[in-house]
């Protein structure tokens, strides 16, 4: 990813954190576990490719949204609880205790598909499977 606008912050699992600003470009080695965020004040945009694309876009698309909707430091807990869930073979948050994103979401999944919570993610895309 070359960022186009803003600063990038980034981390690999077990490594300190990162920052890129415009013009730089971060790159992430396939099974590596990581994390990244708008470093900056300013929106951040950036340029890339992701190989395989899989639902990157929709599942970061849907995290986001989420996120500012909750008032922005935390997608909302339903919200979270479908994405993590259905697309648990392409992506983890690794921010959340495993207890958590092994038992808790999947019951929270369930428990917001039966209050209809999920409405907002009727186009979701199918996961790829393992």
């Amino acid at each position: 990813m070359t960022v186009e606008q803003g600063s990038i912050g980034w981390q690999e699992a077990g490594e300190p954190e990162h920052h890129a600003g415009v013009g730089e470009t971060v790159t992430f080695s396939p099974g590596v576990a990581h994390r990244f965020w708008n470093a900056g004040d300013e929106p951040l945009r950036l340029t890339g490719e992701v190989w395989p694309p899989n639902n990157f876009e929709y599942f970061l698309t849907g995290i986001y949204e989420s996120t500012e909707r909750n008032g922005g430091s935390r997608p909302g807990l339903f919200d979270a609880a479908f994405l993590s869930t259905r697309y648990r073979t392409e992506f983890e948050m690794l921010e959340i205790p495993t207890p958590v994103r092994k038992v808790l979401m999947p019951v929270l999944y369930q428990v917001g598909k039966l209050l209809g919570k999920h409405e907002r993610f009727a186009d979701a895309p199918e996961p790829v499977r393992a």
